[in-house]
């Protein structure tokens, strides 16, 4: 009996340290919902159709939407731990970064007008993607949305911030690329509390 709950609580701290704080348990699963009368209606929770307002049927991820989820993972555990490094295999020479009203073009501009010195003025960051809904264009084109959330201590500023996430990506050789993304940052009312 003893041996039974050690495999059980081994397999629940297995589970839960493999489900990272912005992933879905349905997300670790590997799910998706859809219509069944509008198939390029994807959402990654349960809910209704944005066309026919039918409930969305769940159905398992293909591979490769499963390697997006994974690509997206990947990424935030960069950025979480700062390491342009390994940004930089994410991205396309050429990509071009729509963050609020600002642009950056390339990823040299990113890098060191943007993101490198954001980084680094972070301090006790959270960052995470959650409802991750990948749609597959063809073998080497894809995009991929999401909600984001961002949490930092900017010298003496807290940002506490949060919003919406496009990725426009390319498959070449050596894997996934972000080409174009986009972020929104959610409204907050009067106040300045959800």
């Amino acid at each position: 009996m003893k041996i039974h709950r050690t495999v059980v609580f081994a397999l629940a701290v297995a589970l839960m340290t493999t489900i990272t704080a912005g992933t879905s348990a349905r997300q670790a699963a590997a799910e998706l919902f859809t219509c069944s009368m509008h198939p390029h209606v994807v959402d990654a929770k349960p809910g209704t159709c944005s066309v026919c307002t039918m409930t969305l049927k769940a159905r398992a991820m293909t591979p490769v939407e499963k390697e997006l989820v994974d690509f997206l993972k990947a990424y935030d555990a960069a950025f979480l731990s700062k390491d342009l490094a390994r940004l930089a295999p994410m991205y396309t020479p050429e990509t071009i970064v729509y963050e609020g009203s600002g642009i950056n073009r390339g990823w040299k501009n990113y890098s060191e007008t943007h993101l490198g010195p954001e980084l680094k003025s972070f301090e006790n960051l959270e960052f995470a993607h959650s409802n991750v809904v990948p749609h597959v264009l063809g073998p080497d084109a894809a995009y991929v949305t999401a909600d984001y959330m961002i949490k930092a201590k900017i010298g003496d500023r807290l940002m506490d911030s949060g919003g919406l996430a496009t990725f426009i990506l390319s498959k070449d050789a050596s894997g996934w690329k972000i080409r174009h993304t986009n972020t929104a940052a959610r409204r907050r009312p009067a106040g300045g509390s959800d």
